[in-house]
């Protein structure tokens, strides 16, 4: 006999999915601006631009030419400019560094930047404005030696030290860098890049010397 067919139960058809790509580019767009919104609660407005910056870059909202600027680019750029034997180039945990000796731009308790300086800060300039890495801030700090110092105008490395970062950040300033990008932060002399006094105590001039220094940091 005969084996009674079940019968068949209508199969159901899978619904159309192609909403979810517009669904979940609005769900980006959502979160995107939910991330700008928070950071605009933020006082630093050096994050809120960064932050800016990675999110118009993640939507391909920068020119290509903007994106390509790192910190590695930057210090192989500015390798290239010929800035002399007194400018060091490097980096630390935030981006690159440029360590300028202060004799090369300012006379013995001067904040007066020298003529024969300006070339070289010209050059910084020029790279600091580069479409390439306008994303980058800037921090000037001035390094003065640990030889107590006081006159009318300057009652201690501190202020003179200070004065220093800020003729250089007015500098620049000058030459049409947007003034928000930067920091003008005086050290007197308690960060030195060389030891001021050998093994036995005695002090080494040389090396108080070089620890007069303008040091600018960029940062991403």
């Amino acid at each position: 006999m005969a084996r009674k067919k079940e019968p068949e139960f209508p199969h159901e058809d899978h619904p159309d999915e192609t909403w979810l790509v517009p669904y979940s580019d609005l769900l980006c767009l959502l979160l995107a601006l939910f991330i700008v919104l928070f950071s605009s609660s933020n006082l630093d407005k050096n994050k809120m631009a960064q932050m800016e910056y990675s999110l118009a870059a993640a939507f391909n909202a920068i020119p290509t030419d903007q994106q390509n600027g790192t910190v590695l680019n930057f210090m192989e750029d500015a390798s290239k400019m010929d800035l002399g034997e007194d400018v060091g180039i490097g980096a630390d945990g935030k981006g690159a560094v440029l360590d300028i000796n202060s004799l090369i731009v300012f006379d013995g308790n001067s904040i007066k930047i020298k003529e024969e300086a300006k070339p070289t800060l010209d050059k910084i300039a020029k790279l600091l404005g580069d479409t390439k890495y306008k994303r980058f801030q800037i921090v000037v700090e001035g390094h003065t030696d640990d030889v107590p110092f006081r006159s009318k105008e300057f009652p201690s490395n501190w202020e003179l030290s200070s004065a220093r970062a800020g003729a250089i950040v007015r500098y620049f300033i000058g030459k049409e860098l947007v003034p928000s990008r930067f920091q003008a932060v005086g050290m007197a002399g308690i960060s030195p890049k060389y030891p001021n006094f050998d093994h036995f105590g005695e002090p080494i001039p040389e090396n108080r010397i070089r620890n007069r220094r303008v040091v600018i940091h960029v940062e991403i």
